[in-house]
């Protein structure tokens, strides 16, 4: 276990960076279509949210330090219970690695490659996924710490090179909202959060253990700070009527920006570069927590063998819905579904058990 240590700035890095993948593309419009020009209401709203169940995971961790959930939770609920709770992590994994995989695939035959196939894109994004996936804990927070710079350069680049086609007026009123869509728009925001429960298996090897609670609350806060700066810049943009229209506005204001004097050109080219990265840094701890579920399913001692098997599976089930609509419409739905059963019910499950065993004992 020592070797596998992690710092809590690793822990802070990949919760940041599995947090932000394929949703920041999409998360502009569909909050704005919700909310309208106070949508980054709803994103603050959605973040703050999460702290709860953040919080709830880091309190497990720390009854059963040095352990991850996918071990404890046979102990907590029983050994048959917790394994069709595995049934439906793994099942989790796996839709969300096919959804983040197919947005993907889309986004670069749209914009990049638009004569590869989509099936060649996402193998090839499988593929390399597969290879981080296969390390340990230590090597893909490494991995999220090192891209975690690139995020913040890539955003600080956005943010200045669109300055100069701003509308600030389009920002306004930022605070006209029906409240009776707030609870829409935060539960749209929330699920744009999902990656953060890699913890449930990372709070295990954090070397500093009374600091996890902290950083882990810091990932969130970075990555409502990162949303918002995404949403003002986009609706600064276009505006409340056009950002609507948009599919991926981020994309679509990427596209249009320009270096003074056209000293560089295909800027979005290198953009877009970077969020390669990010949804790299999004995609490896999903394949590295389906191994581990599988690790514990069959009863063995590595994940890594358990990795490779994982891409096939993941490609017929990103190539089931005919086009872009059903995979929001259908796939992103599962997601949240699922979602709130691995993020919402089965810690605070495990937690509540744990507390009462607690209790008896006492």
């Amino acid at each position: 276990m020592e070797e596998h240590k992690i710092s809590n700035g690793q822990l802070k890095a990949l919760i940041i960076t599995a947090n932000i993948g394929v949703g920041i593309l999409s998360l502009p419009s569909s909050i704005a279509d919700i909310m309208n020009n106070a949508g980054w209401i709803a994103i603050v709203l959605g973040g703050l949210a999460t702290l709860p169940f953040v919080y709830i995971m880091n309190k497990l961790a720390e009854m059963y330090r040095g352990r991850i959930f996918y071990e404890y939770g046979k102990e907590v609920v029983g050994n048959i219970l917790f394994k069709i709770f595995n049934v439906v992590y793994l099942t989790y994994f796996l839709v969300l690695l096919a959804f983040v995989v197919r947005i993907f695939g889309e986004v670069i035959e749209a914009y990049l490659l638009q004569n590869t196939p989509i099936e060649v894109i996402m193998f090839t994004m499988l593929l390399a996924t597969s290879y981080i996936g296969r390390s340990d804990i230590k090597s893909i927070s490494r991995m999220a710490f090192l891209i975690l710079y690139i995020i913040a350069i890539s955003t600080i680049i956005f943010v200045i090179l669109s300055l100069p086609t701003l509308d600030l007026t389009n920002l306004f009123p930022a605070f006209k909202f029906d409240i009776k869509d707030i609870p829409k728009g935060v539960s749209t925001v929330f699920f744009s959060y999902v990656g953060f429960e890699i913890i449930l298996i990372a709070l295990a090897y954090v070397e500093d253990s009374k600091s996890t609670l902290k950083f882990s609350f810091l990932g969130i806060f970075y990555t409502i700070l990162i949303y918002i700066t995404t949403f003002f810049i986009t609706l600064s943009q276009f505006g409340i009527h056009e950002l609507k229209k948009q599919i991926w506005p981020s994309i679509s204001i990427m596209r249009e920006i320009e270096l003074p004097g056209f000293f560089i050109e295909n800027l979005d080219g290198i953009m877009m570069a970077s969020w390669v990265l990010v949804v790299f840094a999004t995609m490896g701890p999903l394949m590295y927590a389906s191994g581990v579920v599988l690790s514990n399913l069959f009863n063995t001692r590595k994940h890594n063998f358990f990795v490779l098997s994982l891409i096939p599976i993941v490609m017929i089930i990103a190539l089931i819905p005919e086009s872009l609509t059903q995979v929001y419409s259908t796939m992103d739905m599962i997601v949240r579904y699922l979602a709130i059963f691995t993020i919402i019910i089965a810690p605070t499950i495990l937690f509540i058990v744990s507390l009462l065993k607690r209790r008896k004992k006492v």
